[in-house]
């Protein structure tokens, strides 16, 4: 029976050498129908899913692989290492503690336990484990480079800095070095020197998309719309994202579009669509038929928009077109300045048919302004820890002199017994559940006298439907909102109010409190 089971296991090896995954998995499952916890069997299949992209059913075979106390560091590291694939972090770093009772100075497995520990949360441990790594390995430039980017999630920025340089130092040419150290400096507001960072990547690999986004979103910040809005025309290669269209047919500004069909397609979140759909209208009077592509949810409210000879859903066939542009390279394309930014406001208009579900919300016989508040965006946003705010920091906003109206559509665990507070107290109307389309939260905020708001898609639709917005802004802040300034060129009634200490939100929201009290 064993040479049996010998004679298989070479099989399968065999078959999934070829890339024959599905043959191989069906000797190896002949083998454990024999024997269920054969351990060989259980790390080969975990190999196979693992081939076959389903790292879910590979951490599954290779766990119970890993189960007997006799397993080899080299299994376990398989294991951890899959685990991770996974998203089984807390599982991963078992499974690596375990390679270090063989292999304390494993530097595979230091790095992965850092990683999984970070993926937990548990940033100190991962520190320790780094700093563990980089005295057994001191001239690893690679593992200076990771703490500094540990250290910044930390907000330890002296420290994120030197890592950095220390890496650089090992490793003159390490272009993501220079320009992580670049994004530190700029979010520390060292503008000069960031620029400085993303100019020596570039010097050294030219073709350095991340080098060329981060000196794009940097100018833009700055104010540097020329500069800015060519490099951002980098993103598209820096692979985080692709719009799937030919670049023989793209539009950059230079072809002359009389008689012709142009798409227009958007990237990137709602907000953005919600933004630069405003420059729709000048590829119209350019002689173009315009076909805008918008994300489906918000079809219903983009439907009609003027300029547009034909708006359709992300999911809709594509139809004919000469030539097609994202959404945000209609600034490039177009040329567009400071003074071209804002128009005539507002710019949406919102279907009467939708106005009267929101009828209930507010007494009518009171005469307090009406205030719609959103102090959190969407979880999964790159930036969310920098941009939402803990209900708990917002409290002395709801004792303000108005009727607030909660826009915020998924309401974070850790701020329901609050919500539930202010509702009870009856100076807040959570409305969460009936936010279930652009379109209605736009009917909702027509409706409004004023939106305060983090840095979300509802500061664009109510700037884009002519409502007063108020906007609470990081430190740093996306390039869009730029610096030193309280308005925006993009919005004609919007209000910025910027944190002035980096991760503090007090001075925002006393002057927001001191605001909202000015409205009465």
């Amino acid at each position: 029976m064993n040479h049996d089971i010998a004679q298989t296991l070479a099989d399968a090896q065999q078959k999934f050498t070829a890339g024959q995954y599905v043959d191989a998995a069906v000797l190896l499952h002949g083998i454990l129908s024999i024997d269920p916890n054969h351990n060989e069997a259980l790390e080969a299949l975990g190999y196979v899913a693992a081939k076959q992209g389903d790292y879910a059913r590979a951490a599954d075979y290779a766990m119970r692989a890993a189960q007997p106390a006799s397993t080899n560091p080299q299994q376990l590291h398989f294991a951890a290492h899959i685990c991770q694939l996974a998203a089984r972090h807390t599982d991963a770093v078992a499974l690596y503690e375990r390679v270090f009772a063989s292999y304390p100075d494993h530097a595979e497995s230091l790095h992965g336990v850092a990683m999984s520990l970070v993926a937990t949360g548990n940033h100190e441990r991962a520190l320790q484990y780094l700093a563990r790594l980089a005295q057994r390995y001191p001239q690893s430039a690679e593992v200076h480079y990771n703490r500094g980017t540990l250290l910044g999630q930390m907000e330890r920025y002296d420290e994120e800095l030197a890592a950095y340089r220390q890496a650089i130092a090992l490793k003159p040419n390490f272009v993501r070095a220079y320009v992580n150290l670049g994004v530190a400096l700029r979010d520390l507001h060292r503008f000069d020197a960031a620029l400085q960072q993303f100019k020596k990547a570039i010097s050294i690999d030219a073709n350095d998309a991340g080098a060329r986004t981060n000196r794009a979103q940097t100018n833009l910040l700055l104010g540097e719309f020329e500069h800015g809005w060519r490099e951002y025309e980098w993103r598209w290669l820096d692979g985080t994202m692709s719009h799937g269209l030919p670049d023989a047919t793209l539009w950059t500004g230079k072809q002359t579009l009389a008689g012709k069909t142009v798409l227009v397609h958007g990237e990137q979140g709602f907000g953005d669509t919600v933004q630069f759909i405003r420059f729709v209208g000048r590829l119209s009077a350019m002689g173009a038929r315009v076909v805008v592509r918008v994300q489906d949810a918000l079809l219903p409210l983009l439907r009609d928009y003027p300029g547009a000879a034909e708006v359709i859903g992300d999911t809709a066939p594509l139809p004919a077109f000469d030539y097609h542009i994202p959404m945000l390279s209609l600034a490039f394309a177009l040329k567009v300045r400071e003074a071209d930014l804002r128009v005539e406001s507002p710019y949406l208009q919102v279907d009467s048919q939708w106005l009267a579900q929101w009828a209930d919300v507010f007494a009518q016989d009171d005469t307090r302004p009406r205030v719609g508040i959103v102090w959190s965006g969407s979880r999964t946003h790159l930036n969310d820890h920098n941009r939402s705010i803990p209900l708990a920091q917002c409290m002395s906003l709801f004792d303000a002199n108005v009727q607030f109206v909660s826009l915020v559509k998924d309401v974070r665990e850790g701020d329901r017994a609050l919500v539930d507070e202010l509702m009870t107290r009856g100076v807040l109307r959570d409305v969460s559940g009936r936010l279930n389309t652009f379109a209605e939260t736009a009917a909702l905020i027509a409706q409004l006298d004023l939106v305060i708001t983090v840095d979300t898609a509802v500061a664009h639709l109510a700037g884009a439907l002519g409502k007063p917005v108020w906007i609470a802004l990081p430190f740093t802040p996306d390039w869009r909102w730029q610096l030193k300034r309280d308005d925006s060129p993009w919005y004609q009634y919007m209000r910025l109010f910027r944190q002035s200490k980096r991760n503090d939100w007090s001075d925002v929201i006393k002057n927001l409190r001191s605001a909202l009290d000015q409205l009465n």
